[in-house]
Parts: structure tokens; sequence; C-alpha cells
């Protein structure tokens, strides 16, 4: 949904619950500048969008257990 800045002012309130079902975009003279999404989604999301970028790169566990080795003997 997408709302000017100043119905997003005066009703801050409809549109933070509103915002836990459907992305919120607060526009500025037209344009979006700010979008409000769930917590729960943003997370999903933001894996989802990794996911092709770490296709191919390896076992996240031995990548875990190479940085802590390498982290290891830093110290």
């Amino acid at each position: 949904m997408y709302v000017n800045a100043t119905e997003f002012r005066t009703n801050v309130g409809k549109y933070l619950v509103l915002a836990l079902s459907e992305d919120v975009f607060i526009l500025k003279h037209g344009r979006p500048m700010v979008r409000i999404s769930s917590s729960d989604d943003t997370i999903g999301q933001i894996i989802d969008s990794l996911w092709g970028a770490l296709e191919g790169v390896g076992d996240p566990e031995k990548l875990l257990e190479e940085r802590l080795s390498d982290y290891e003997s830093l110290n």
C-alpha cells in the first residue's frame, strides 16, 4: 500500500497495524521514501534474497568452521 507522508502522520497507528499484513510505502512528493513491513516478513525476505547469492558457495557448516579457525589463529 502506498500512502503520502501527511496521511501517514495523521493515522500512524492504522498503518502500523496494516504493516503487519502488507508492506506500507510512505511517499514524499509522490516518490516512495520509506517501506514499513513486519519484522517476520523482513527476515524471510532477506533470507530469500540471499539464497541465490549463496548458491554454490559451499557447505555452511564447513564455512563456519573455516572462519572460526581463521579467527582462532589470529588470537
